[in-house]
Formats: C-alpha cells, structure tokens, sequence
C-alpha cells in the first residue's frame, strides 16, 4: 500500500520586497507496511474477537439464569418471563398508559421490567451509563477530528492515534457495564422514551451514511457519478455538493449518537434479536473507533455497516410476528425493502463495479424483482389474497430516498441562514465563552430530541408503530442538522486557531491560502536569515 504524500521544503527566491522564502511540496510515497504491522487491522480484530465473546456471554448469562423471551408470543412459556415483564397488550386495557389505543402492541416495548420493579435508583443508573458513555464518544472523536485537521500531511494512516485506543476502551467498557447493568437492575432507557425514537435514531445513521456515500457512488446504479456527462447529473452533483461535504466532514457526531442511544435503549437479552442489534451498534461504534485510518476507508466493510440492517430488521420482525407469519406481519416489508435499497443503491459502493461495464448494475435489480414478485405472490394479506401487498418493498426505498433529500435541503439551507448572518466570511475565531456556548448549543440540540422521546412516552401518544418511527425521524433530523452547524463552529476555530500559530520562528500564516505558509521577506547576513528583519 503505496500512496503519495507530500514533504515540505523551504526554498529561497528573489522578489521586488528582495528575497523571499517559499515552502514547496514535495511527492514522496509512503513506507509500505504489511497487513501485520497494521494498527488498525489489529483493533479491527480485537473488536471481532470482543464481540463475538460479549454475544457467548449474554447467551450463557441468560441461559444459566433462565431467561426465554422472544417475543411477547412466549409469555407464558417461562416464569422468568412472567417475573420481569407484562405481557404484550394484545387485548387493549382501557386507561392503562401504553396499553390502549391505536397499536397499542406496536408501541409497548416488551422487554422492560413491570411498574411495580421500577425505582427511581433503576432508571436513574441505566441514564447515568448512558450520559456518560455518549459525552466520552463525542469528546474523544472531537478530540480527534480537531487534532488531525490542525496536522499537515495524509489525514488517513493505519496507525492508530490515542484518541483511537481510548475510543476503543471506553466502548469496550461501557458494554461491559451494559451487560453487567441488565443482571442487576434489568431495565435499560426504555422505561421512559419511545421504541420509535430507538428504531427511528438508527434510520437517521443510516440515511447519514446514504448522505456521506453519495459522492462515491451516487444514488442508482451508481448514477450520477463523478464522471457523469450528462446535464441531470452534473447538476444534481452541483446542487448537492456542499450539502454532502459537510455532512462528511461531521457526520461521526451523528452516527454516534444513534449508536449509543439505541445500545442504551436495550437490555442485553439472550434474544437473537438483541444480540443482532448489539453486533450493529458495536460495530457502529468500532468504525467511530477507527476515525482516520486506512480501515475507516475499506468499501467492504463500510458495505457491512449499511447492510447489517437487513438482516437485523427482518429478522426481529420475523421474531416478534408471533405463530402466523403470515397476513399482516411485517418481516417482508423489511427484509425486500432494504434488499431493494441493496439492489439499487448500496450496492454500487463496492470497487469491483468500477471494473465492469455499466449495463452489468441492472443484473442484481431483475434477480431481486424476480424473487420479489414470486414471494409476494403467495404471501397473503389479512383476508389470504396473494399480490396485494406489493407495496411494501416501496416504503424504506422511499422512506430512505425521501427523507435523505431532506436531510440535503435542510443543510443548505443552513449554510445560506450561516453565509447570510456572517456576510460570507470564512473566519471563525471564537473567544472562550463563544466555544462554550456553541458547545452548550450542540448538546441541547440532542437533549430536545430525548426530552421529545421521553414527551412521546410519558403522554402516551397514540401514534403506531411505524408512523411513531417516521415521526421521530423527520425531528431528529432537523436537531441532528443544526448540531452540525454548532459543533462545525467549534472545529473550525479550534483549527483556524492552530493554523494562525507559526510553526517556525520565521513562518508566518498565509491570509489566503488555509494549510500554507506565505512569503516572508528577508536579508541574508553570511548566507544566514537575519533575525532583525522579522524582529
């Protein structure tokens, strides 16, 4: 892996002001280094291997204590079961908060511990956990972003920094804690926000990451693409260009917290529902990990991260239907709706597409429509017609396309409301009570989102299921935007800052140019800078 960087070198040379120094840049390559001296390979492993043992030790923990529950369906089945939890309100319970109304089963979370077991001691540990988890993740990749960008040179290496191994350990602790937490006081954050605020935050990561791999692969088929001729192409490019930019630059922050918040959401139950789930957001939270390495970068694994929803979603749907599978259950609607959005869209992102001819990129969309049409021409509606439910695989595709247009145009129309109150000046010099309240400004941006969660659950809203998550998506997202701005001002001054610092005694910061060192008059005296002209 040989990949050219650039050296500095300072070079002397005449102008009308008399001599000057010029800093150029020279192409080097980079070292190779070989898969075992890979920082980030390594971490990468370590992060398979702690998983994989973490997903044993819910199992084994579960099982020894005799927990068995699935889904509401197997309430009856073990006294643990009906110990812990109430079962599902399948028969609505007139004036019982969360058990009556429009879907009410649809809005229960099952696995939350009976009224009668809450305490204020519960709740209060389980939020402390999560509080503290999601303020070290930010801070650790601020921390990290701010560091590299006030760097010159290859923002990308398989070293990892420290900011990268402390990022690692806090998320490797905090599920330690999370699973210590479920055997001793049970109830995670569900007791007081929504189901639909914990599927709804894991849309938005993913519709930031449609967002982010928009440059690369564009949004059908691989259209439009970078080297896209035509004038619908280059003009969506154009339109859409500072909106994806800054979504790249500052969607870890977002992603994050989606993470997080739904590993807080829910207890480590010996469910394969659960343990799906926990693999997504590990491995959300391992990519967060590798900020700036080589194997942040790696296509595949970055496909997996995206994808992983597929089987998680489809299989907790199939999970939680109960013994008929069939009429209205919802695992189809989430297995071929983010099998479509493969088929279209994600797939497109993986190198070896580069190397094949364009027309090749329909062949998945006709095995795809294929199996479609023959699984939902057999697949009954409520009253046993086959063919009705075609719908379906239409709504995520749509829910995701839509709602990442949203996320574009809210962007830009933040960068005009920024340009418009700055008058497009590009300084962002911020004294420390201004960093202090753009800080303030980015956290309570997410804290209005759980105290709308938190809002949702306590008034019980009767809102169902799905309409609850697509609700709680078109808010986050506004609040997840605006966090951007705030957290953007404070990046920025803090790199602006960095870069007005000389690195030398005679290097002055170039005004027009940002990461460069302008021209600086000297004299010579025996061949040697003298001090006393910059003095």
């Amino acid at each position: 892996m040989e990949e050219p960087v650039r050296e500095s070198s300072m070079q002397l040379s005449a102008s009308s002001s008399g001599l000057v120094v010029k800093e150029t840049r020279q192409p080097t390559k980079r070292a190779e280094v070989r898969w075992y001296q890979r920082q980030d390979l390594w971490a990468w492993l370590y992060g398979m291997v702690f998983i994989g043992g973490l997903i044993g030790a819910i199992f084994g923990l579960g099982t020894y204590r005799g927990w068995y529950a699935p889904s509401g369906y197997a309430y009856n089945d073990t006294n643990t079961t009906r110990e812990r939890f109430l079962p599902e309100p399948f028969a609505p319970e007139e004036g019982v908060k969360g058990r009556y109304g429009v879907s009410a089963s649809g809005r229960w979370y099952f696995w939350k511990l009976r009224p009668e077991l809450v305490t204020s001691w519960t709740r209060l540990f389980v939020w402390t956990c999560y509080t503290v988890h999601q303020l070290l993740a930010w801070w650790l990749m601020y921390l990290a972003q701010v560091n590299k960008q006030a760097r010159k040179g290859k923002k990308y290496s398989p070293i990892m920094s420290k900011y990268n191994w402390a990022a690692v350990a806090v998320h490797t602790f905090f599920h330690l804690l999370h699973l210590a937490q479920t055997h001793l006081t049970y109830d995670a954050t569900a007791q007081d926000v929504t189901i639909g605020s914990s599927q709804g935050s894991v849309i938005v990561a993913l519709l930031v990451v449609l967002v982010v791999e928009f440059r690369d692969r564009g949004v059908f088929f691989g259209w439009p693409s970078a080297g896209s001729t035509g004038k619908a192409g280059k003009a969506v490019r154009s339109w859409l260009n500072e909106s994806v930019h800054l979504v790249r630059k500052y969607h870890g922050y977002v992603i994050m917290w989606a993470a997080v918040y739904t590993f807080w959401y829910h207890p480590m139950e010996n469910t394969l529902g659960h343990v799906l789930g926990f693999f997504h957001t590990w491995i959300l939270m391992l990519q967060g990990s590798l900020l700036y390495t080589d194997l942040h970068l790696n296509r595949y694994w970055r496909f997996l991260l995206e994808v992983w929803v597929t089987l998680h979603g489809g299989l907790v749907a199939y999970q939680t239907g109960g013994p008929a599978q069939m009429g209205t259950k919802l695992w189809p609607m989430f297995t071929f709706g983010f099998v479509g959005l493969i088929v279209l869209t994600q797939l497109f992102g993986l190198p070896f597409w580069k190397h094949l001819p364009a027309w090749t990129r329909v062949f998945p969309s006709l095995v795809y429509l294929a199996v479609t049409l023959y699984m939902y021409s057999w697949l009954p509606d409520e009253y046993g017609r086959p063919w009705t439910r075609l719908w379906e695989p239409v709504v995520i595709p749509a829910n995701q396309y839509g709602f990442a247009l949203y996320i574009c145009g809210l962007v830009t129309f933040g960068l005009y409301v920024e340009r418009k109150l700055t008058n497009g000046s590009t300084k962002n010099i911020l004294s420390n009570f201004g960093r202090a309240a753009y800080v303030c400004g980015f956290l309570c941006m997410y804290l209005i989102k759980i105290i709308i969660s938190w809002a949702f659950q306590y008034f019980d809203i009767h809102i169902p299921g799905t309409a609850m998550m697509i609700v709680h998506e078109s808010i986050f997202i506004v609040f997840a935007v605006a966090a951007a701005f705030f957290v953007r001002r404070v990046v920025e001054a803090n790199t602006q800052k960095a870069h007005a610092e000389p690195k030398e005694k005679h290097e002055l910061p170039s005004n027009v140019i940002p990461d460069t060192y302008g021209s600086i008059p000297v004299s010579l005296e025996n061949g040697k800078v003298k001090e006393s002209v910059l003095t």
